[in-house]
């Protein structure tokens, strides 16, 4: 063991040998010149470590200071006007909880926003389109300003709901019938495919079509009165004699729109979306109903009237009106 060691120092005590060596070979003024330089450079670097711990201690001591040791508070600004309803504070609950704000969070962290920011923009939050601003205030304040997913309208799969945008991304959370009926969105029945996970988009033309149908309808005098978009005969898939697409309405007993074809997919074949639109006008002024109080209207191929039953029509295919 002590042979290795004077095998280690051997070396260094001949490399210090010959610096010492050769700064005894220079002349004084280039020795005088390196003597200087040397207590520079030793001077600056003592300036670093007494700067480096003059920082630390004077951030501790800022840390400490009660107006930056204070718990962190959250405040959404610019929020959507759908989002700021008290019905729906449970959605920025469930947001502030995927932020994830610490007791242990303080003012001066220079990678809290960052942070913050990364947190809701994981796909699986699913309420976040994209975050805007995250601000930390002087008074401890974190704002959060975010672009975020609306509901677009309802998505039947199995027995649950599903929400999905307008951009058919599938929004948190999975309800049963009974939990949507207060809400003022379309149910889209019969799509093909399960759901996705959340922040994900749902494939599928069918739901694509229903989509259409909701952007189509929303904001109509007579929209609270259509209570779900069927897509089961998407592209005639079952039956290319039916109406490619319905609307059951909320009529006692039950009624149904023949609407057909998808908007902009009529290829000449049934008349165009805006046509049908003005055919509902017309009924819902003549009858105050969007069906006429029949249990079915046809208006994919009359322009200037709607087909009705002759007589009493057969019922509605079973299980697929909602209670009105």
């Amino acid at each position: 063991m002590a042979k290795s060691k004077r095998t280690t120092a051997e070396p260094m005590d001949g490399l210090w040998l010959r610096l010492r060596d050769r700064f005894r070979d220079l002349d004084p003024a280039r020795r005088g010149a390196w003597l200087r330089r040397a207590v520079v450079a030793l001077a600056g670097v003592g300036m670093l470590v007494l700067l480096a711990i003059g920082f630390a201690r004077l951030q501790s001591r800022v840390y400490a200071l009660e107006r930056f040791d204070r718990p962190l508070a959250l405040e959404w600004v610019g929020l959507p006007d759908w989002l700021a309803l008290p019905e729906n504070r449970r959605i920025l609950d469930r947001l502030a909880e995927q932020v994830n704000l610490q007791i242990s969070d303080r003012l001066l962290d220079p990678t809290l926003a960052e942070r913050l920011g990364q947190a809701l923009s994981a796909p699986e939050v699913g309420w976040v389109k994209a975050v805007e601003r995250v601000t930390i205030q002087p008074d401890g304040v974190v704002t959060i300003q975010c672009a975020f997913r609306r509901p677009e309208a309802w998505v039947r799969s199995g027995k649950y709901l599903y929400l999905v945008d307008e951009d058919a991304v599938r929004l948190p959370g999975r309800y049963l019938e009974q939990d949507c009926d207060t809400t003022a969105l379309l149910i889209i029945d019969g799509v093909r495919l399960p759901p996705p996970e959340v922040g994900a988009v749902w494939r599928g033309g069918d739901l694509a079509a229903g989509l259409k149908m909701s952007a189509l309808l929303r904001g109509r005098p007579y929209r609270h009165q259509i209570t779900t978009v069927l897509v089961d005969n998407h592209d005639g898939r079952a039956d290319r004699t039916r109406p490619y697409l319905e609307l059951a309405t909320d009529r006692s007993g039950g009624g149904r729109i023949h609407w057909g074809r998808p908007p902009e997919e009529e290829f000449g074949t049934e008349i165009a979306a805006a046509q049908k639109i003005a055919l509902l006008n017309s009924l819902y002024r003549q009858y105050g109903r969007v069906d006429g109080n029949h249990p079915y209207v046809d208006i994919r191929t009359w322009s200037d009237r709607v087909v009705r039953p002759a007589s009493e029509p057969a019922e509605p295919r079973p299980g697929r009106l909602l209670r009105g």
